[in-house]
């Protein structure tokens, strides 16, 4: 589709705004603006709730939670974890048990022997020697895969040395796709990201919209990255945002502006005044 800034049906029943972080609600570890701030806060005040659904991982959500403190549950590392900002604590999670996790290594390794690891838990992030990221923030660097026996690993990042992330998942997700569940969310960091198998945004997404009693219909769901598009294309109205890859946009029912221009932020706006004029 092309970039056309849309709106849901006049008689769309907002019910809970599910939005990504990076590239979505902000960009390049930038604060979120007060614009979105301000979006987001006035869905909560019409009882609307607004959920994040995030690759992050938890230890990544100290400056969200900082901005915003009264979000609650958050949806992080692509579906495999709820946690609850107000009480900083896991409500759920889907791990990778040990055994699968040293199957979807060798598995890899043994077509791919130049890759390299990185490991999501509930505890912390973990990274081979030889791992390279961009941003490791405080992850530990570990010598030997061992060290994951007694840990809750929820996400498994994968580089084989190219900046090519779009590449790389053609390349590894057939491999473990009976497995995992493989995904990206930068083109151009060059890393894979592993879910446990079935775990995607959108699943989680919808376990948490049936606790809360919002039905898939309701559900106005934001997204920029290909790690998006189970959740935008599940939602009842799913928008890319305009900087979105063009996979996201194809898939999505509306584009609105770019992160840098408050997307978001404006696009919620409308159907909020919507939504307050009926």
């Amino acid at each position: 589709m092309t970039d056309t800034i849309m709106t849901p049906p006049a008689d769309f029943d907002l019910g809970l705004v599910a939005s990504d972080i990076d590239g979505t609600l902000l960009l390049d570890w930038k604060p979120i603006t007060t614009a979105t701030i301000e979006a987001i806060h006035r869905c909560q005040n019409l009882g609307v709730p607004f959920v994040l659904v995030t690759g992050r991982p938890i230890r990544w959500l100290d400056a969200i939670a900082a901005q915003i403190p009264d979000l609650g549950r958050v949806i992080c590392l692509n579906g495999a974890v709820v946690y609850d900002i107000a009480s900083a604590s896991v409500v759920s999670a889907h791990t990778i048990e040990f055994a699968e996790v040293e199957k979807i290594i060798a598995t890899i390794t043994a077509s791919h022997p130049e890759a390299h690891f990185a490991f999501e838990t509930l505890t912390g992030g973990l990274v081979d020697r030889n791992f390279i990221s961009r941003s490791p923030r405080r992850a530990h660097v570990m010598d030997d895969l061992s060290e994951l026996a007694t840990r809750d690993v929820v996400k498994i990042l994968v580089s084989i040395g190219s900046d090519d992330s779009e590449a790389l998942h053609d390349l590894l997700g057939p491999l473990v796709a009976a497995d995992c569940h493989a995904s990206f969310s930068d083109p151009l960091n060059g890393l894979v990201e592993l879910a446990p198998a079935g775990v995607t945004k959108a699943r989680t997404l919808e376990g948490l919209c049936e606790h809360l009693g919002v039905g898939r219909e309701q559900v106005m769901a934001f997204g920029d990255m290909p790690n998006d598009i189970e959740m935008l294309t599940w939602a009842g109205h799913g928008v890319a945002m305009g900087n979105a890859l063009q996979s996201v946009k194809d898939i999505a029912a509306a584009v609105t502006e770019a992160v840098d221009e408050d997307g978001l932020a404006r696009y919620l706006g409308t159907v909020l005044d919507a939504r307050t004029s009926r």
